[in-house]
């Protein structure tokens, strides 16, 4: 089988690639990739003329919910809701019931995802740093890389006791895994709605107060310098927290961040009469905060975007405002809502927005993903995005099980039409049935 995406723009940061030509896919793997590119004998044409060929796009932050929790999500959902999304990589969180927290559930998890029926998307799965997430004993970690994981996390339940915080940096230092850090000061935050702010006082909602994050932001990068621990810091959302990161970057600690879409372009005023579609962790700041974030992502502090997919079941969210729980599902509009809002905006070329979005984060956890160059990937993973596409998303129209999504009825300008891994996984009904035409051998 061979897959020939021609005439379109060809977009790879890891290759400082910015061009127009063609790239062909034969048995699974990207074979060329220029401007001069054999166009012979293809078996599958599209002409993406007007779209960008990208590496797939690899997402940090993501929820699958199972085990345990299938009614919010499962693997197969989620990774199909991913590749409509453009992702061919993607890394669940491990605040699954029963945390990912020994190496059995981490070969449930990697069995699933490989599965016939799945999304065709690559999991890779993030342990847990303490057994049971309760932050008390650090988990044999060695043990969790050598099953698979490409990172320890305490998200969903962030390490109070920072002598604990400690002890765990240090072990990952031993075995070169790094860190993903939930930094919330659940003493400040835990009974808080949203942010403490102006609106909050309006609508009579207990505050969760920026400081909550950005004391652990704060004590998670100084743990760093000492240590020499990598650690990434999950969804910074205050001006704070990301001057921090770009204080200790300055200092020398190997230390990374990400964002997520909505803390780019929502502030906490959208919570208007109590919708619950617009409660996260941490929560929607400021427009203070969305314009110095904008300002860290475009000079480089800001190292990726993350979706931080967290779909629930519709009966969990049809709830009072303070009982909803945080979070929102977020893998199939993340790509639209940062190429509206960011990318379109000129906050990012192009060929950052890929960055940001692919090789970024492939490079920080050290995955074999955000890259066109032949022999790059275990598998051909491209994406191809159409960026003038004008679309609405319709929550009732997504893969993902989880309806909860402040996006709902949004209207965007970009989306991902086609996405490969390996071979095709998932084609938009959108993407001009006259771009692609099947040859028969």
């Amino acid at each position: 089988m061979k897959t020939l995406l021609k005439n379109g723009r060809l977009l790879d940061p890891s290759q400082d690639l910015d061009t127009i030509g063609s790239l062909l896919i034969e048995d699974a793997q990207i074979t060329q990739v220029g401007p001069e590119v054999e166009l012979d004998d293809a078996t599958e044409v599209y002409d993406c003329e007007g779209l960008w060929i990208v590496p797939g796009l690899v997402d940090l932050h993501t929820h699958l919910r199972e085990p345990g929790e299938e009614h919010r999500e499962t693997i197969k959902t989620g990774t199909m809701a991913a590749a409509a999304g453009g992702f061919t990589n993607i890394c669940c969180m491990p605040n699954t019931t029963p945390p990912l927290d020994n190496p059995a559930l981490v070969d449930f998890i990697m069995d699933k995802a490989s599965a016939p029926d799945a999304g065709g998307a690559f999991v890779a799965p993030v342990g847990a740093l303490t057994l049971g997430q309760k932050g008390e004993t650090v988990c044999d970690l060695a043990a969790l890389k050598k099953a698979g994981v490409v990172a320890a996390s305490d998200e969903g339940g962030p390490i109070q006791d920072s002598a604990v915080m400690l002890r765990a940096m240090e072990y990952c230092l031993q075995i070169d895994l790094p860190i993903l850090a939930h930094c919330d000061d659940l003493s400040l935050s835990r009974a808080g709605a949203m942010n403490e702010g102006a609106t909050s006082a309006m609508l009579g909602l207990p505050g969760m107060p920026r400081s909550a994050e950005e004391i652990m932001v704060m004590r998670n990068c100084l743990l760093s310098l000492h240590t020499g621990c990598r650690i990434h810091i999950l969804r910074v959302s205050t001006w704070g927290a990301v001057e921090m990161v770009r204080q200790a970057k300055y200092l020398g600690a190997p230390v990374t961040c990400e964002i997520c879409p909505h803390h780019l372009c929502l502030t906490d005023e959208a919570v208007g009469e109590f919708n619950v579609n617009f409660k996260t962790t941490p929560p929607l700041r400021t427009q203070v905060d969305i314009d110095i974030l904008l300002q860290a992502l475009g000079d480089g502090t800001i190292d990726c975007i993350a979706s931080d997919h967290s779909p629930y079941a519709p009966y969990e969210v049809d709830v009072p405002f303070e009982e909803a729980p945080f979070g929102m599902s977020s893998l199939e509009s993340t790509l639209g809502a940062v190429l509206t809002h960011v990318t379109h905006k000129g906050v990012l070329s192009p060929l950052e927005t890929v960055r940001k979005l692919s090789t970024g984060p492939a490079q920080i956890l050290g995955l074999e993903a955000g890259t066109l160059q032949p022999g790059g990937t275990p598998v051909a993973q491209v994406t191809v995005i159409d960026p003038s596409l004008q679309w609405t998303y319709d929550v009732n129209r997504t893969f993902s099980k989880g309806k909860n999504s402040a996006f709902h009825g949004a209207s965007f300008q970009g989306k991902a039409v086609a996405t490969f891994c390996g071979t095709e996984i998932y084609r938009d009904p959108l993407f001009d049935e006259t771009r692609y035409q099947s040859v028969l051998p």
